[in-house]
């Protein structure tokens, strides 16, 4: 009876909730901070871009500055490992298509692997 109370206690939940909370946290970060940053490259016709630049910056304060570039595949996919940022802007261009606006990418933690949902659209 009296370990019931004591679990039921208000502070026992409160404080027992924030420690369950922070380690489920934990779990997630260390199970997604590879920093794996992924999308894909199309035309305005949602036609994939192959060989398309596409360039991972880095958004401080004050500037962005270029961290890295790759090239899209056949599928127009691309990806960054081991980026390593917190906010992220990334931008894609090719010559003959055309170039997408930049997109700017905020993480919830450092290094965060990341799937992005929408295409970058090249437009001339």
């Amino acid at each position: 009876m009296k370990l019931a109370r004591l679990i039921s206690n208000r502070f026992v939940l409160t404080f027992g909730g924030l420690a369950l909370a922070a380690l489920l946290w934990n779990l997630y970060v260390g199970m997604n901070d590879d920093g794996r940053l992924s999308g894909r490259v199309t035309t305005a016709d949602g036609s994939p871009v192959a060989d398309a630049t596409v360039v991972l910056s880095r958004k401080t304060v004050t500037s962005v500055e270029r961290v890295r570039e790759t090239r899209t595949d056949a599928q127009g996919r691309f990806v960054f490992e081991h980026h390593g940022q917190y906010a992220v802007v990334i931008s894609a261009r090719k010559a003959s298509v055309g170039s997408a606006s930049r997109r700017t990418i905020r993480l919830w933690f450092r290094n965060q692997n990341r799937d992005l949902g929408t295409p970058l659209v090249l437009e001339a």
